[in-house]
């Protein structure tokens, strides 16, 4: 357990049925600072369509840590009165279907709200609950390029670049538990629950927000490798060291500039920070020579403390490994479900008084069950009846029985 300090959000019951996306990232901050996150999972492997899928989250990955799993099957009748009966005591419901599929399952945010006046609950989708695009399917690099991230990412003359992120889902997560916060402490001002549409694109259209409005402002289109970000300018990009390695320059004020070009022993370039054409064409060239002739960490060592915004570009077996990031505790060590220590990622923000927590590794899907069950008053005979009718997930670990009528295969569920 990482932390002694109480946690900010202890008390907050929020039902988390956004299975994939932005879901389980906000699921993850809220529950780090002490949120109770319900995972409200389909029982056994998936049906139909959802059989063996290759994107579901492993049950005890590190982003499922602080929650606990019920597994449910809505379709059925005693599914859905479960649901009902955790939703009466809920602050926040969590969805991440395709619009449409919560009001056909029969738990949408009117159906909801009918039964808790005061319930938050916020749907997260790619392209929004309304709009041209509100029923597509997509996925990450569809939002980026629908939100002309794609469209500035990459090399001048070769085709957009795709990152090596989810940004969209990553983004969406951190923006869903801002927006989900938002409506809480508006809650305790009012008194009044709301519906939230968070959309990832929209999210991203957020973080574009200078390309865009430098864009109107000028009516020119920014295009890769012709504004500063995209790399037009020498002291703002990436070059390669000795060792094939990289480092990150982004010295954008002009002393951090002269102090770059003084290490590198060219002064001379010092006044032509701005400068076009031919001129530029001969300080990124001797940029580039001058980067190729000491490995990366020499060149990190030297320049990094040096006032340049000089930094490494790092493999992820680096990032794990760095120092800084250790000190910060952006790596940590926690104890799985299997009592073995791992390493994973720490917390967004460091708080001084309610600092996050790891409680609990990431639970298998429907791992607790029985014992949410049982908080809500269900009796053993009760539950044993619902695991035979496959409308709950079984306690001993086995898939539920295959309900009549089939099992979860609402077409296009996710997103």
């Amino acid at each position: 357990m990482l932390g002694n300090g109480q946690l900010s959000l202890e008390g907050i019951k929020i039902l988390d049925l956004a299975r994939l996306g932005p879901g389980p990232h906000c699921a993850q901050i809220l529950g780090d600072f002490g949120a109770d996150i319900i995972k409200v999972e389909e029982p056994g492997p998936g049906r139909g369509r959802r059989a063996g899928r290759v994107l579901r989250l492993a049950g005890s990955s590190p982003i499922r840590r602080n929650s606990r799993s019920i597994g449910l099957n809505l379709k059925s009748d005693e599914g859905r009165e479960v649901f009902y009966k955790l939703a009466a005591s809920a602050d926040v419901i969590m969805e991440g279907f395709r619009p449409g599929v919560a009001k056909r399952l029969g738990i949408d945010y009117e159906t909801i709200r009918a039964l808790q006046p005061g319930i938050i609950y916020a749907s997260l989708s790619g392209y929004g609950q309304d709009g041209p695009y509100a029923g597509y399917v997509g996925h990450d690099i569809n939002y980026q390029g629908v939100a002309g991230i794609l469209g500035l990412s990459g090399d001048p003359d070769g085709p957009p670049a795709i990152p090596g992120m989810a940004t969209a889902d990553d983004a969406g997560g951190i923006s869903a538990a801002l927006a989900i916060l938002v409506a809480y402490v508006s809650k305790q001002r009012t008194g009044i629950g709301q519906y939230l549409d968070v959309s990832m694109v929209d999210t991203l259209i957020t973080m574009m927000f200078l390309p865009i409005d430098q864009y109107i402002s000028s009516g020119e289109v920014p295009h890769r490798g012709k504004t500063m970000l995209t790399g037009l300018y020498p002291w703002y990009n990436v070059y390669e060291a000795k060792d094939g390695k990289y480092l990150s320059v982004g010295a954008v004020e002009p002393w951090f500039y002269e102090n770059l070009c003084r290490l590198l022993g060219r002064e001379d370039f010092a006044p032509d920070q701005y400068a076009e054409s031919e001129r530029q064409a001969e300080i990124f060239e001797a940029f580039r020579e001058i980067f190729r002739t000491k490995p990366r960490d020499e060149w990190v060592a030297e320049l990094m403390p040096a006032e340049t915004c000089v930094a490494p570009i790092y493999s992820l077996d680096e990032v794990v490994r760095d120092r800084h990031l250790q000190q910060r505790q952006m790596i940590v060590e926690s104890e799985g479900p299997d009592k073995t220590m791992r390493k994973q990622v720490g917390f967004m923000v460091k708080f001084s008084e309610t600092p996050g927590q790891i409680r609990r590794p990431g639970p298998e899907l429907g791992q607790d069950t029985g014992e949410l069950l049982a908080e809500l008053g269900y009796d053993d005979r009760a539950i044993e009846a619902m695991e035979q009718a496959g409308a709950v997930a079984s306690r001993n670990g086995e898939a539920a029985a295959e309900p009549v009528g089939g099992g979860q295969s609402e077409k296009g569920e996710e997103r």
